[in-house]
């Protein structure tokens, strides 16, 4: 499972995801502009250190756009506090193996290190009103390492 499979998964298991996805999966690199839609966009991936015997750690950057009910304040609150309970439960999910990457044709494991958040806030109304929803974003970057002396 690459580290983009790996992150959709843990977001779907948060407990409280079907408050607010109601049924629906998470889209990768699409949001749908209707309420209650989420999608997972990739925005990069970077070597942060390696050892002598290969072994890297890398950052995997994604953005996480929800599309929320906002006609009213009580909405737009629910949407916002969504975001910041969904972003402690990231910064504590546990350090796990199944990570895969494919480089030059050879499957190398590793294990997922941990993720941060920032910048859960929202971006735009989906119309001219906010009858319509309203675009969240919150920022995420998981950290995961690759185990290989041949990389």
């Amino acid at each position: 499972m690459t580290i983009i499979d790996y992150m959709r998964q843990k977001l779907t298991e948060y407990p409280k995801i079907s408050e607010f996805l109601g049924g629906d999966d998470i889209h990768i690199d699409f949001t749908d502009p209707s309420p209650v839609n989420y999608g997972l966009s990739s925005t990069g991936d970077s070597l942060v250190k390696e050892d002598m015997l290969g072994n890297q750690t890398r950052r995997h950057n994604f953005t996480l756009y929800a599309v929320g009910q906002s006609f009213t304040d009580y909405w737009r609150l629910a949407n916002s506090n969504f975001l910041l309970e969904l972003a402690y439960w990231l910064e504590r999910l546990p350090e796990e193996r199944g990570i895969e990457v494919e480089v030059d044709g050879k499957k190398l494991t590793g294990k997922f290190v941990g993720a941060t958040t920032a910048n859960a806030m929202a971006m735009q109304p989906m119309s001219e009103t906010m009858d319509n929803g309203v675009l969240y974003q919150l920022q995420i970057s998981a950290t995961y390492k690759i185990e290989s002396e041949e990389f």
